[in-house]
């Protein structure tokens, strides 16, 4: 009977043993699982922000090209300005040398 006793003993230490480890396994596995959410929610806010800085740099770059049009029409608008200017001041000039 006393060695059965001590069986026992020896089997519930075991038992207790491997209690202890299954239940800091499983803590390790929740650990790791929270780990795995906050990487993930991160890796999600990084991508919304990266997200947001492209859609700001690209209306960046949208605006740089509106501005980039106007600047050739206004170059344009003045170059045809000139030249009517230049072709009116060409027809006083002759008309002024057919007076004369």
């Amino acid at each position: 009977m006393h060695e059965l006793d001590k069986a026992r003993r020896v089997l519930e230490t075991q038992l207790a043993e491997q209690r202890a480890q299954i239940e800091e396994l499983e803590d390790e596995v929740q650990a790791s699982e929270d780990a795995k959410l906050r990487l993930e929610v991160n890796m999600q806010a990084m991508k919304a922000q990266l997200e947001r800085d492209l859609q700001a740099k690209d209306e960046q770059n949208d605006e740089g090209k509106r501005s980039l049009v106007r600047q050739v029409c206004f170059c344009c608008c003045s170059f045809v300005i000139v030249v009517l200017i230049s072709v009116i001041l060409l027809l006083v000039c002759s008309l002024l040398r057919a007076e004369v």
